[in-house]
């Protein structure tokens, strides 16, 4: 009786190790590839629109299972003193309603992906929402976006619409008060993974 208890023991112990050793094994965590991902803001005045680009990113995504697009966690950073426009006045304006100063980075972290819709030869979209920080204020905002995968490597596509107020930043004005931006901006973003 004593034998069939150990060898039960010892088949039990065997098959979790194996499920354990799968499970890291499926398990991939892909880094942000800065150079060939991009990110744009875009917002517009009473004037004319503007936007500026992300110089400086980096990120980590980690799958449970990268075939059936089944994300473990996604974090993404922007250097705010990165972000630069077309002419020096439109990043000289941002960079202060930004208050890049003191705060160095936009933050976003996934905190759930709610609906996965596989469109098949690597392709998903996804629902999600997560956290995202700017000038300091946090605010959790659903985020849908495309993904990608092609021979490990992945591509998030999409963008989103937020207000700057809601991050308790004032949309700033130029020119002595001539131009003023409006509170809406998208953001529209390719980032890619490898």
């Amino acid at each position: 009786m004593n034998t069939q208890k150990n060898i039960l023991r010892k088949l039990i112990i065997c098959i979790v190790l194996v499920g354990f050793v799968f499970n890291q094994a499926q398990a991939q965590t892909l880094q942000l590839e800065n150079e060939n991902s991009s990110l744009t803001v875009f917002g517009s005045s009473n004037l004319h629109g503007w936007k500026v680009d992300a110089n400086t990113q980096n990120g980590l995504i980690k799958f449970n299972s990268l075939e059936s697009c089944q994300i473990e966690s996604l974090s993404l950073a922007v250097l705010t003193e990165s972000l630069k426009g077309a002419k020096p006045g439109i990043t000289s304006t941002a960079s202060k309603a930004l208050k890049s100063d003191k705060y160095k980075t936009i933050l976003y972290t996934l905190i759930e992906v709610q609906n996965i819709t596989d469109k098949g030869n690597g392709v998903f979209t996804l629902e999600t929402i997560g956290d995202l920080v700017i000038a300091g204020t946090k605010k959790t905002v659903p985020l849908n976006f495309d993904v990608t995968i092609v021979n490990e490597k992945v591509q998030l596509k999409g963008k989103v619409k937020l207000k700057l107020t809601e991050f308790n930043i004032t949309p700033p004005t130029g020119m002595l008060g001539v131009v003023r931006a409006t509170d809406d901006i998208f953001l529209k973003f390719e980032t890619n993974f490898i």
